[in-house]
Formats: C-alpha cells, structure tokens, sequence
C-alpha cells in the first residue's frame, strides 16, 4: 500500500476526504494564499510509462476544461501539477452533500425540492455548452449541494472538448446508467447528451425508480438505445401529467426531439403545471444547510463575491436543509410578468435608455441596478414558512427559507413575522457583491390575559418543574440485528434496531458490532427528557482493485460477477477474489488474486494482441431464446446485446418447445447490427 501523502506540490495534505474510481481527494492547505483546498489525485499504480503519459493527458485535459468555466455553479479548479509521479488539481474545497447522497437518505423528492437544484444545475451546463464543453458524466454523485444553499457542478474528468476531438471514436466513458444513447454507441455528442442524463436523474428523484436498470452493464446499455422508460404518471398517478411530460421528453432517444438547451429544460420544469392537469402535492421538503453536516469528497471555498450576470443565468441559492411540511395555502399570484416588462420599459424611456434593470417576480417594483452595489439576503428562521418584510416591502414569495437577490448594499430593515410568535426585527447591512445571511429565532408570546397585558411574574424557584434527569437513546443500523454496547455493558436484547430507556444525561461511548462488519463507535450527548437517535452505518472490510488488460476493452468477471470493459476500478471486501476473463472465440482465463483491507492495488492482465470487438443485438420472437456464438454461449437470454470481435459469426438460438435456428452476422467496430429471428415450435 502506498505511503501516507503529506505533502504535493506546495499544498499540505490535512486529510483525507473520499476515494473514487480515477483516484484520492485529499483536503489541502495553500500556504502561499491561506485557503483550504481540495486535493484530487490520480491513483497510475502499476501503470506503464505510456499508460502513465496517456493518464497524464486526460488529466490535464481535465484541468484545463474546468479551468475554463467560471460560473458559480461549477466548482472552480485552481491549479494542475505533478508531483514526483502524482498528478494533482487543486480545486474548492466544498462543505455540504452530494445529490446522491440526499437521495439515499429521502429516496424520493417532491418537485418544490428539485426545481431550485435544477435551476443552478442547468445554468452550469449552459455555460458550459455555450464554451463547447460536454460534461459526460452528469449523475447524482457529481452534483453537490453546499451548506449555504449553492449547488455545484463537480467533476468534468472526463469532459470533451466538442471542437477538438480527444477522445477516439466508440470510446465509452462516464457512468452507464446516466448516458444517453448516442454516448453509449459511441457517437460524437453535444450538449443533449447532457440533458438526457438530467432526464434520468429527474425520473429517479420523481419516481424512486432507474429508468433503465439491469443487472449488468449489457442489459442497461440494450434498455437505453431500445426501450423506452414506464412514464412516470404510470408509476405513480400522483405525478403531475405536466412533470411526467418533461421527464419523457428529457429522454427521448431522438436527440432532435429532446429539449435543445438546458434552459428550456428548467423553464418548462419551472412551468411544469401549466402543461397539464393541476398537482396536488401532499408535502414539501425544503432543502436547508443547517441538517447536512459532514464534508464531502470534492469539497469549496465560500461563496465569493459575483457580478450581477443576467437573468436567466442567474443562480438560484435556496438554503438546503431537509425538512417535510405540509403544502402552504393557496396564495394569491404575483403582479403579472408583463406589468413589470411595461414597467421596465416606462423607466428606461423616462432615463433615456441609461438604467439598467432586471426584472425578477420577486420585487414589488423594477429596481435600477448597479454592477458594483447589489448584493443578496439569505433568510431562514427556527420555524419555516414565516413572511418577510425588507424596508416595508413585502411579497407573496417571501416566505422562510428565501433568497432575496439583487439588494442595493447598504442597512436595510428586516421583519420576519409568523401568526402565533413575535416579530423577529433587525437591521441587516449588505456589502458589494456580497451573500448575506440571517436566522430569525421565532419566538411565541407569553400567555397573557386581553384585560391585563401585563406579563406574569416569575414562579419562585421552588415552583418550577424539576428538569428531568434522564433521556433515551434509540439506535438503528443500515444492516439490522447488529449489537449495542454502552458504555462498555450491553445486553442479549440490545440489537438494532432498539431503544435504550432512562439512560442519565451526559456524554456516553456507543459501540455498534456485527460479525462480518467493521465496529462504528460513536460519542453521543443524552438530554435529560429528549431522545437521542444514532443510525450506524455497518460496512464490511473492503479493498480497491484497479484492472487493467492489455489489449484495453475486455469484460471481466470478478467472483462471477461483470464490472465491464477494462479498464475498471472496483471497491470489493478484504480476502481471496477469482478474476474471469471471457472472450468468444478464446478458452477462459482465469487468475485469482487478494486483497486486504483498506488496501488500493492494480491487477494487470496481458491477453495478448485481440481483433477489434463490435456489439450485436438479438432478438426472438418469443423472448427468452439461448443465444450462442460460434458454439461458445453468450451468457444472455433474449433480447439481448453482447460483443464479438469484428468478422462473420455463426449464432444459434435455442428455446425449449421451438426449433434451433442458425443466422450468420456480420461484425462491424461502428454500427450495431441487430438480429431478429421469429421461432417455430417443434
């Protein structure tokens, strides 16, 4: 196992923040600037001198792709270097969850949820479609959600420059259950393939469902190019009719039938409800920083002064905690979109075309603006749903949690009011170019009669309540039926998931233990008469294996199981593993292989010099024939997909009950043949 990195380049390694499948992200100190970054590094173990030149490429590919977006929501990358053989990008260093891991914990979020986050999401992608860059791998993993309501773009590792080809013709990269067709038969792409991963995503956060799932890469590959997803309405006839539309068009195979930009994917998303029936949701998660806690793998900077950028570039900032309520009443609409066009144009007559404005629904009236003296209010409070009122000015949407963009800086007089609690009032000043934030701390009155407003007086001390002195601790796993210890003592009935009763208040030691499964022990602070829930997360001893075989592009089994074309990166449990490789044509090969906890090794296989391989779709008439190559079976049943070194093949379909059929096919490295053959029965 490679040796602990303390240092790269000028940057000081504090820490290690995640492991991901291209290398390490380490949290790094600039000692030059003073900032906290993050450090991510390329894991080339094992590689060639020319593996490591081509790494090195594609890395700072990488570096300069991200280097060239500046947008709020795209994780700003600072510096690219190497490092006595470790390439490195510093990048933001940023606090907050990913997308994936939000969807882990909620597994389905309603719409008010997603739409702020699609907003800042597409505005990202726009910018970077408009500077000919395709991100490739959009999934839940590389969105972040910080803590002071920003979302971020992360990770265009695998980027591709559309004006400058860099990477070869049928080359598949990115995540499988996320691409588009077009990218996972290897054909140029643009900006659409972007937005289809976005459909996918969207159908997942709706829905709780993939829309093109399968037990291996195959099969997902086979259900994106051919088969079209359940809409989502069928699923769940709660889903607005409008949203199920968006989503549909989003993945529609026909890059040409799906939306063009992103842009016209959020404003239809935006206005969801006016392509279809009215929705009735029953309840709403608001997305706000103080639950989340915890770094992340590809961690930021705070956010950093910005210059006004126009309005549909603008990104949303909507804290992101969560937190359900239920839907708040029906509120009347705002002044009409077109009053403050009129509006704007009235102004600009009456400055001679010299004002500059923005018009945002937002704002009572059009409000000049000025590049150098705006800046924008975050405004939260202990209890959601509260209005707001700035300088006497109010509006329906003002309502906790809330962002109030495009502020003259300068005092300004700040209200937060909630029937049944006392106003919450204080001067905030904004600075230039500056995100400002404040938390009004509700508070409801104390009971007072109408005919004496005067407040009661204070109980002796003798009268008040004595403040218990015990709590409860209730303790949950991901994997039940593991075992509690407290305080070094448990009991035969101390298994998760369970609820420890009158335990004293202070600090106390949990141990979560199942056989299999690394210990998680964990302080936790009990208060007399609160609960107190701890949720462990039980992992097994697991290692990371790199395969990689010369020639590239071959599947491999690992203990049976299909991780792709090499080369992969696998994160596996500790012990004794059997590597498979399969190639038609050719005997198996089979090699076995350990790998220890917590260790990252790369397992090199040389197969010697193969024909290029091409994909060839099956199908029968009825389904669920055996299909073999050349007399070597294919391991699938069809429909199906799988791959053949370029020439002519012999197939034979078999079905019990039918009659064996044989078909010639004809191989190609571009174009996918497909073979459809109607059964007979015997």
């Amino acid at each position: 196992m490679a040796e602990a990195l303390t240092k790269t380049g000028r940057y000081q390694i504090v820490g290690e923040l995640g492991r991901g499948s291209m290398g390490v992200v380490y949290q790094g100190y600039d000692p030059i600037i003073g900032r906290t970054v993050a450090i991510k590094t390329m894991l080339t173990e094992g590689l060639s001198a020319q593996e490591f030149q081509e790494y090195k490429a594609r890395f700072q590919r990488e570096a300069q792709a991200a280097g060239m977006l500046a947008h709020p929501n795209i994780i700003t990358v600072y510096d690219f270097g190497e490092d006595n053989g470790t390439l490195f990008l510093a990048m933001e260093f940023l606090e907050g969850k990913s997308l994936e891991a939000i969807v882990q914990e909620q597994n389905i979020l309603p719409i008010e949820t997603i739409l702020p986050i699609y907003d800042q999401v597409c505005s990202a992608l726009d910018r970077a479609h408009q500077n000919r860059i395709v991100h490739r791998d959009i999934k839940p993993a590389n969105i972040m959600i910080l803590q002071n309501g920003l979302v971020k773009v992360t990770d265009f590792g695998i980027a591709k420059m559309m004006s400058m080809g860099m990477t070869q013709a049928g080359q598949i990269l990115g995540t499988p259950n996320y691409m588009s067709p077009e990218q996972v038969k290897g054909r140029q792409v643009d900006g659409r393939s972007d937005i289809f991963s976005l459909g996918v995503i969207l159908y997942e956060l709706v829905t709780g469902e993939k829309p093109f799932g399968g037990q291996n890469i195959t099969t997902v590959i086979y259900k994106i190019i051919n088969e079209n997803p359940i809409p989502p309405r069928e699923l769940d006839a709660s889903i607005h009719s409008g949203l199920s539309f968006v989503i549909s068009k989003a993945l529609a195979k026909n890059v040409d039938e799906r939306y063009q930009t992103c842009r016209e994917l959020a404003e239809d998303l935006k206005n969801y409800k006016t392509l279809g029936g009215a929705a009735s949701p029953q309840g709403t998660v608001v997305l706000k920083a103080g639950s989340m806690g915890g770094g992340s793998a590809e961690a930021a900077a705070p956010v950093q002064a910005l210059e006004p950028a126009p309005v549909e570039d603008t990104p949303l900032t909507s804290p992101v905690n969560i937190h359900v309520t239920t839907p708040p009443p029906a509120r009347r609409e705002g002044i009409p979109q077109i009053a403050w066009v009129l509006g704007a144009l009235l102004v600009v007559g009456i400055l001679g075309g010299g004002g500059y404005f923005f018009l945002h629904p937002s704002h009572q009236a059009p409000v000049p603006l000025s590049a150098a003296k705006l800046g924008q209010l975050q405004v939260s409070a202990n209890v959601p749903g509260a209005k707001i009122s700035l300088d006497g000015r109010s509006d329906p949407n003002w309502v906790t949690p809330y962002t109030i963009p495009d502020l003259p800086a300068g005092t300004h007089s700040l209200v937060i009011s909630k029937g049944g609690y006392q106003d919450f009032q204080q001067n905030v000043t904004i600075a230039e170019g500056q995100a400002g934030s404040i938390v009004g701390n509700l508070s409801a009155p104390s009971v007072q009669s109408e005919a004496n407003p005067t407040p009661p007086k204070a109980e002796p001390a003798h009268a008040r309540p004595t403040v218990s002195k015990v709590g409860q601790l209730m303790v949950s796993t991901n994997i039940p039926g593991a075992k509690i210890s407290l305080d070094g003592r448990s009991d035969p009935n101390w298994v998760t998931p369970h609820t420890i009763p009158e335990l004293a208040a202070g600090t106390h030691n949990v141990v979560i233990s199942k056989d299999g499964y690394d210990d998680i022990q964990q302080s936790v602070t009990i208060e007399g008469g609160q609960t107190k829930s701890v949720t462990g997360n039980l992992s097994a001893p697991v290692g990371e294996v790199n395969m990689v075989t010369t020639p590239p592009g071959v599947e491999v089994l690992i203990d049976g199981k299909s991780y792709g074309p090499t080369p992969f990166h696998a994160t596996l449990k500790a012990g004794q593993h059997v590597a498979t490789v399969k190639r038609p044509g050719a005997d198996p090969y089979e090699t076995t292989f350990e790998l220890k906890s917590g260790a990252i090794m790369t397992k090199k296989l040389a197969l010697g010099e193969t024909a290029q391989m091409g994909i060839v779709e099956v199908r029968t008439i009825p389904p669920g024939a055996t299909v073999f190559a050349d007399n070597q079976p294919t391991g699938g049943q069809t429909p199906t997909s799988f791959r053949l070194t370029v020439g002519t093949h012999m197939l034979t379909l078999s079905l019990s009950g039918y009659r064996p059929v044989q078909t010639q096919v004809i191989v190609s490295a571009s174009g996918t043949p497909r073979v459809e053959v109607p059964l007979k029965p015997q």
